[in-house]
């Protein structure tokens, strides 16, 4: 009895051995294939940002829209609560976030261009006209209640 169990167990070990081996190698040979092995590693919730508008003609640039501006972080008097704005929960004011919109009035201020770029790279069309960001933005920058 012992000798059969001991030789399950080394027979369990060699092919999880052998398994590791065969999926390194698979891994090394599909990460020279796509040239991505030394890519920093970007959150689940990464925001597929296209930069198009600085690499392809205007045509591009109608397609995508203009990128906003965007700052690195919230200013001095911290960020202001976006989930204010009806439609943006937890998820999408982190996302937000990471693009680089801290603020009502960075919202409130996007052009119609800007706005197209943003609906691209963070793949949710039509949602900011459809849920009137920019108005309730606007209010909300004036301190006032944001209206639907």
């Amino acid at each position: 009895m012992f000798e059969v169990a001991s030789q399950i167990i080394i027979c369990l070990i060699l092919a999880a051995l052998i398994g590791g081996i065969i999926g390194y190698l698979l891994g090394r040979a599909s990460c020279t294939k796509q040239n991505k092995c030394h890519e920093a590693k970007t959150p689940s919730h990464e925001l597929h940002i296209d930069n198009y508008t600085n690499k392809e003609p205007s045509s591009a640039s109608s397609k995508v829209g203009v990128k906003p501006t965007l700052l690195s972080q919230a200013r001095a008097g911290g960020k202001d609560n976006l989930q204010r704005i009806k439609g943006v929960g937890q998820v999408l004011e982190a996302l937000l976030n990471e693009t680089g919109i801290y603020h009502f009035n960075q919202i409130a201020n996007l052009s119609p261009e800007e706005i197209k770029w943003l609906d691209n790279s963070m793949s949710f069309p039509g949602r900011i006209e459809r849920e009137k960001w920019v108005a309730q933005a606007k209010d909300l920058a004036q301190g006032k209640e944001a209206r639907n």
